[in-house]
């Protein structure tokens, strides 16, 4: 084990995702940090370009603290060095499953880009419970266009529940509830009674745009998106009463809650609950149910706000590389931890040859694999 990391370490953290990429930089936790956004994720030719948007926010990061220490007020603090980096992104097991991405690609741009061997990279699943419980244990809900619960066990080992995508899973996500609103809208259009709704058919044709039999998504790029926006509509409806709009939004609360609980209910696994993401931020009326189907079976769960985002979650996810060398074990697929050597290099000489996914030997010797889904 070794000593906690004084307080003017520099950590970097990266939240990658579908809308929008950021990093931040911080010299201790709760202290003031520089920020900076990027791009989204995409992939081009069947490869992510996750690996373009890391270089590109790193260089970004490190001209924005060149300049802070170019400041004469900050005259004589000396260089500015990061220790260690974590990056959480959207999709990550399912890109390397598919071939379209390499995790350790990114612990090469991260070393090479920042000068430290201390480097994480995670699904935003995991960054995304570090940030709404601070580092705490305990089962994270996840609601945006997707749906996935997420939790670790005192061994940290991590668990996911659903986080399947939208043709198989992610029930009561933004996607699901768009899906399920204009499901209602085109059996009002086509006089089916059951499950139809003649006000999600109202608000579908200002969504979607007016058609003739009824609206399909088969060959829209975006579709995803926009049932994730058309979900919206869905829960304005449901607070307004109408009965298939309330009627879906129980549907989703029952199914969020079934997710959570499934992650909480691994052995070790603390009775602390937090939700994130837009949706749960957006509609609290949607989060109350599903706490409320949580806590009536499992009257011994904490309910706690979310602490932070992910980006939090991701200097969470650094600076646990610094407190001991085995502090935190990989457990692919959903986080791959490379440890080098503990001292930071400065900023201005990182200098780390490419290993192209291959671990050294020291960083083999710290590296265990869990098991969890």
């Amino acid at each position: 084990m070794t000593d906690p990391p004084p307080e003017d370490t520099w950590v970097v953290g990266l939240d990658l995702g579908g809308t929008g990429s950021r990093a931040a930089a911080s010299p201790g936790p709760g202290r003031p940090h520089v920020r900076v956004e990027g791009p989204p994720l995409h992939v081009v030719d069947g490869r992510s370009d996750a690996p373009d948007v890391v270089r590109g926010l790193c260089q970004d990061l490190v001209r924005e603290l060149d300049a802070a220490h170019a400041d004469p007020a900050q005259a004589g603090a000396g260089a500015p060095r990061v220790a260690a980096a974590a990056v959480g992104l959207r999709g990550m097991m399912a890109m390397d499953r598919a071939g379209r991405l390499d995790p350790y690609a990114l612990h090469d741009v991260l070393a090479e880009s920042l000068g430290t061997e201390r480097t994480a990279v995670s699904t935003d699943a995991v960054t995304a419970h570090l940030g709404a419980l601070g580092g705490r244990g305990g089962a994270v809900l996840v609601v945006g266009t997707g749906a996935v619960g997420v939790a670790v066990d005192e061994y940290a080992r991590w668990y996911l529940a659903d986080g399947l995508g939208y043709l198989v899973g992610d029930q009561g996500s933004g996607g699901w509830i768009g899906r399920e609103g204009l499901a209602a809208a085109n059996k009002a259009r086509d006089g089916r009674e059951d499950g139809a709704s003649h006000v999600l058919l109202r608000a579908s044709e200002r969504h979607f745009g007016r058609q003739r039999h009824g609206i399909t998504l088969d060959s829209t790029p975006d579709a995803l998106s926009l049932l994730a926006g058309f979900a919206r509509s869905v829960l304005a409806a449901a607070r307004a009463g109408d009965p298939t709009s309330v009627a879906i939004r129980a549907a989703a609360a029952r199914g969020l809650a079934d997710t959570l609980r499934a992650a909480l209910s691994h052995p070790g696994v603390e009775p602390r609950v937090a939700t994130t993401g837009k949706l749960m931020a957006k509609v609290p009326e949607l989060r109350a149910l599903v706490m409320s189907h949580v806590t009536d079976a499992r009257p011994d769960v904490e309910v706690v706000d979310a602490a932070g985002e992910p980006l939090d979650g991701a200097l969470v996810l650094a600076r646990r590389l610094l407190e001991t060398s085995e502090g935190v074990p990989s457990n692919r697929p959903f986080l791959s931890v490379r440890m080098g050597t503990p001292g930071p290099a400065p900023l201005e000489s990182a200098t780390v040859p490419r290993q192209r996914g291959k671990l050294r030997d020291k960083d083999k010797a710290v590296l265990r694999a869990g098991s969890g889904r």
